[in-house]
């Protein structure tokens, strides 16, 4: 793919000009699909994960023959051109189908409203005919919401470039049609029955895991570790760089991770009980992928030679540009055993013209022959047309070289019958894994999928059957099962969007009527741990305080400061802050206390020791931190406490916390009230008066 170089319009030019020049750009800057014929043709095509996704210029037509193509009219048809290369030069997309769609509309509405395709006529009437010529095309299709969104990147584009500065803002009239997660029909219902995974099928890919031996199954087993410890797509996984693992303070374990659809770069932490398993499929791919890394960096660090593996018969030093001999080449290309015997029977008296005869039936030798027998530097062309893809040299998300991606193997690198292409690097398919799940019937010679490999079958006894999506599902709809917060679940999955969370949700009905009869039936008003365990708002009164409002979650209780009077000025110092509570019984949260703890203790053990060796200040920090974990300890040990019971409230006292009026009218020797929090008679307020060693 060629260097993407911006096209800026300028403010001075009008519209007519600008146009003019993003045209030409198009044709002269960018090379995306000259391969295919560029601007001469009206069909182009690009490939992603094995599948083909075709680009054609062609006017609406009821009946699509894909075989016969009415180009559209000038000179839209040179505007659409230029717009496809250019927004595909920046990324290729698969859903380029909707951007042919819209474009058809846009050239047919300026038809229709002002009897020419100028892009520069585009107006307000255009939009509106744009829009009821959808409804009448497609007034069945859930698909509107799609053309919708495209139609408003399209009409930006002509805004910002400045072909038609003055277009008015458009904004998608048709609503996101509800998913089948969310549908009540019969035959969504029968969709969602089976869409989630049972525990048993889950279970089953771990069971995998743990028993893998061959280099086949450690590295699909771990392949799909990855998708296990949380909610991710498939198509993420080629993002995985050989650092991706975060090892944070306290023994946390994350991984970057690259997320699909506008969420981009973050860290998808691991759950405690998968950090070793995690650990161990990390490792089982940098050891398979070590083959496949060396290929792909030899190949980015010498550009037009060809990478001499242990096959190579050639000596030491042969020249990159003279040709080879029909064993050479065979070698040099991992030919199959059976091949090689073919080429070397009759000894080194038969020609090498004889030789090469073997390979008449193979096309592409033929061409590589056109110009007189293969050199290194012409296979070195040919390996590399073939492997370096658009990502080349760098993985487009995350600027990394291709030969640092995690799950980089050879081609063939699992052959039952041949061995790896020794110079090939490649990336697994979405397919390619959803092969591992379920077998495809569609066929003629299915490889067994990883349950079949292991005798695996699912509890009535049938082959399991899933795909990479439902392991999301799974993990997406017991993360609602056990009340995640949705902001909380949406970053986990790597959802830009907190609302999609829905269409992952698929509890059974039982269960959503019961999580509602849990709310419907209190018979009063529930207490602040009941509310939470139901994803009720906690309300100030319901944590002892006299006023109106909602409290927010933190990481280690609920903070009761009234953000409307005046920003916080704890500076996320929450443990000795009077204004924040900690509830037993609160999820979470006092194995978050404890690791603030531990973390506090190890800072106030460092400070004591510095300041018996007298650096300077220390003895103030060693003051500091004892006072702040005498707070956290005591809250802990508060947490613990069996004689605490469950639900209670605990605050630290008013005094240990003081304001800053209330500082400095003592310091000026004023008398001072003693500070209150507000309390009013609530279940089990505590504000701790105690204080335990540090």
């Amino acid at each position: 793919m060629s260097e993407v170089i911006f096209f800026q319009p300028r403010a001075d030019l009008d519209a007519k000009r600008n146009l003019a020049d993003f045209i030409n750009h198009c044709r002269v800057n960018l090379t995306l699909y000259e391969d295919q014929g560029g601007f001469t043709v009206n069909k182009w095509y690009f490939k992603s994960a094995d599948r083909s996704y075709a680009m054609a210029f062609s006017k609406y037509s009821e009946k699509n023959n894909p075989y016969l193509i009415n180009p559209l009219d000038e000179p839209f048809l040179t505007f659409a051109k230029a717009h496809v290369r250019y927004t595909q030069s920046l990324g290729e997309i698969k859903s380029v189908g909707s951007n042919m769609v819209v474009l058809r509309l846009l050239h047919d509405a300026l038809l229709i409203i002002h009897d020419q395709v100028d892009i520069l006529k585009t107006d307000g009437l255009v939009l509106q005919k744009v829009r009821e010529l959808v409804d009448l095309r497609y007034s069945t299709s859930d698909k509107r919401y799609q053309f919708g969104q495209k139609l408003e990147q399209l009409y930006g584009f002509l805004r910002d470039k400045g072909f038609v500065p003055t277009l008015p803002v458009w904004v998608n009239p048709w609503r996101r049609g509800k998913s089948k997660a969310e549908r009540t029909d019969s035959e969504s219902r029968k969709w969602q029955e089976t869409r989630c995974p049972s525990l048993h099928q889950m279970i089953a890919i771990a069971d995998c895991f743990s028993r893998a031996t061959t280099r086949e199954d450690q590295y699909w087993s771990s392949v799909l570790t990855f998708l296990m410890f949380a909610p991710s797509r498939g198509g993420e996984l080629g993002s995985l760089t050989i650092d991706c693992l975060h090892h944070a303070d306290g023994g946390a374990l994350g991984v970057r991770w690259y997320g699909e659809k506008g969420f981009g770069d973050t860290i998808k932490w691991v759950p405690e009980v998968m950090r070793p398993t995690v650990i161990e499929a990390h490792d089982r791919l940098l050891k398979i992928g070590e083959f496949a890394r060396t290929a792909a960096k030899f190949a980015h660090d010498n550009p037009g030679i060809f990478y001499r593996h242990e096959s190579c018969i050639t000596p030491p030093g042969f020249p990159e540009d003279h040709a080879l001999s029909a064993l050479a080449f065979a070698k040099a290309m991992n030919f199959s055993g059976a091949k090689i015997d073919l080429l070397e029977a009759g000894g080194a008296k038969r020609e090498d013209d004889v030789r090469w005869s073997v390979f008449d039936n193979s096309k592409w030798i033929r061409q590589l022959r056109t110009d007189g027998n293969p050199t290194y530097r012409r296979l070195a062309k040919f390996i590399n047309d073939k492997y370096q893809g658009q990502d080349w040299p760098l993985m487009s998300r995350v600027g990394r070289p291709v030969s640092e991606a995690l799950l980089l193997v050879r081609d063939r690198e699992f052959h039952n019958d041949f061995e790896p292409y020794a110079f090939s690097w490649t990336l697994p398919s979405v397919d390619q894994i959803n092969g591992q799940l379920t077998s495809r019937r569609d066929v003629k010679n299915p490889i067994k999928s990883i349950f079949q490999r292991f005798e695996i079958v699912d509890e009535d006894g049938t082959d399991i059957e899933l795909t990479s999506h439902q392991l999301r599902v799974w993990l997406s709809t017991n993360a609602e099962r056990g009340g995640m917060d949705s902001w909380q679940l949406a970053k986990w999955a790597g959802r830009a969007r907190i609302e999609d969370n829905r269409h992952y949700d698929l509890r059974t009905q039982s269960e959503r009527e019961e999580q509602l009869r849990a709310i419907v039936l209190f018979t009063e008003r529930p207490t602040a741990l009941e509310a939470i365990k139901v994803n009720l708002p906690v309300s100030y009164q319901d944590l002892g305080l006299n006023r109106f409002g909602i409290a927010d979650v933190t990481e280690y209780g609920m903070c009761t400061h009234d953000y409307a009077m005046s920003p916080c000025a704890k500076a996320g110092e929450c443990m000795t802050c009077k204004e924040h509570v900690c509830i037993k019984g609160m999820p979470k949260t006092l194995d978050a206390i404890k690791r603030l703890e531990e973390r506090v203790a190890s800072q106030f053990e460092k400070a004591q020791a510095d300041a018996l060796e007298g650096a300077f200040g220390a003895d103030r920090w060693a003051t500091h931190l004892g006072w702040k974990l005498a707070h956290i300890r005591t809250q802990r040990q508060l947490l613990e406490s069996d004689e605490t019971p469950v639900g209670a409230i605990l605050w630290i006292p008013p005094e240990h916390d003081p304001s800053p009026i209330r500082r400095a009218l003592e310091q000026k020797k004023f008398k001072v009230k003693p500070d209150t929090v507000g309390l009013i008679d609530a279940p089990t307020v505590i504000a701790f008066m105690g204080m335990t060693d540090a």
